[in-house]
């Protein structure tokens, strides 16, 4: 296989892992902003900041799974070098 071949091979892999990464940052750093939003808004101190926590862990999981999940079915496709 020519170098440039090689660098196609992780490239693609890399960027599908790199824009799961970001999604991730951003669903939870989202997630403790409207918490924290709320929570001045009601008065109840932690308590909207820790429900948006979860529930930001909870959309990086599940759509962190769909990012990588065509990448790793297509990994388990491809015939070891």
């Amino acid at each position: 296989m020519p170098q440039g071949g090689r660098v196609k091979a992780w490239l693609v892999p890399a960027a599908s892992l790199l824009g799961a990464g970001w999604f991730f940052a951003t669903a939870v750093i989202a997630g403790v902003v409207i918490g924290r939003w709320a929570d001045g808004r009601s008065g109840l101190e932690p308590t909207f900041t820790l429900i948006g926590i979860v529930l930001g862990l909870a959309v990086a999981l599940y759509g962190g799974y769909r990012m990588v999940q065509p990448l790793l079915s297509r990994l388990d496709d491809e015939p070891p070098e």
